[in-house]
């Protein structure tokens, strides 16, 4: 089973994360660095109209990020993961996007509905919490990981999930090739 993450990964980093840090620093009224962001802002000890208006924002952020999703720019990597889809593999994408943005990403892309399963922050901020998710969906089955950052490196190497590590969504093809050409 592969599961892969979404922004970075899939897609190009489409969020202006550090001015979404700050407009949601301003709401909150804290100085804290937010990184990563959902899994901070889950974390801190505020009231939680507070924490719903700061999702709202990063929604409504994510969703207007979806625009600028260029498809020509993702098609070999969407026909990468039909691939896999098509050689049999599973596939989860495993992502801290809200539920309600992912689904517009997917759709734009035409993956959707084809996942094995979709994991969301709304099913939880946590990326190990996702990856532990994801090992049990996969039944005793291997799981590889493809993601980009440190973090999400870190929380898979932990469950003894196998990372692999990617620097630009640019790379996903060979990336997939090579999960493929190791599985078969």
């Amino acid at each position: 089973m592969v599961a892969l993450d979404i922004d970075g990964t899939l897609i190009p980093m489409l969020v202006d994360f550090d001015e979404l840090r700050a407009r949601v620093r301003a709401i909150l009224s804290v100085d804290h660095p937010l990184k990563p962001l959902g899994e901070s802002l889950a974390r801190l000890a505020i009231s939680e109209e507070l924490k719903a208006r700061a999702w709202n924002v990063i929604e409504e952020v994510e969703i207007q990020s979806i625009e600028k999703l260029d498809i020509s720019a993702v098609a070999e990597n969407v026909d990468y993961v039909k691939k896999l889809l098509s050689l049999g593999f599973e596939v989860i994408f495993v992502t801290a996007r809200s539920s309600r943005s992912t689904e517009l990403v997917l759709s734009k892309l035409g993956l959707a509905n084809l996942a094995k399963a979709v994991i969301t922050r709304d099913s939880t901020p946590f990326r190990l919490e996702q990856l532990k998710q994801a090992k049990a969906l996969a039944g005793g089955k291997k799981v590889v990981f493809v993601g980009d950052t440190q973090h999400d490196e870190e929380s898979a190497r932990s469950l003894g999930v196998d990372f692999v590590m990617i620097g630009s969504y640019r790379e996903l093809p060979s990336t997939l090739n090579n999960i493929i050409d190791a599985c078969i």
